[in-house]
């Protein structure tokens, strides 16, 4: 089984934390997300040794993560997290797709195209949402 990306799959509770929170802000017309933070595109542990994240991210593990900023701009929302460790070079920030413009093109991967000035500190809140780390299959 190939795995399309690995990530922390919010608990329903964090989701809906997350989605009150800024249910004011996200436009009306925009499609909710939500769901994970990516840790690295396919499995955790690479299958050609590139990259091992499974020794900080294991399996099915629960884990914390603290929302530091939230930002938009045309066609997503984010927030950005602290995750507990290392996340593939390849991913701008360490974040979560809040919500999307589909009728304005938007895309969930377009959340890391959001400049970053774009971003404002809401750490002082100390939300802190958890999920469980998976892989995704394809």
């Amino acid at each position: 089984m190939s795995i399309s990306y690995s990530g922390i799959l919010l608990d329903e509770t964090s989701r809906s934390n997350l989605i009150g929170m800024l249910g004011d802000v996200i436009p009306k017309d925009w499609e909710i997300v939500a769901h994970h933070m990516t840790i690295t595109m396919g499995p955790l542990v690479h299958l050609k040794g590139k990259h091992d994240f499974s020794n900080v991210y294991e399996l099915g593990s629960k884990v914390r993560i603290p929302v530091l900023q939230v930002g938009m701009d045309e066609r997503a929302m984010a927030v950005i997290v602290q995750p507990p460790g290392g996340i593939s070079r390849k991913i701008k920030f360490p974040h979560i797709t809040v919500a999307i413009n589909r009728s304005g093109g938007g895309k969930p991967f377009h959340s890391n195209k959001i400049p970053l000035e774009n971003f404002k500190d809401i750490s002082h809140l100390n939300i802190i949402l958890s999920g469980d780390v998976f892989e995704q299959p394809n």
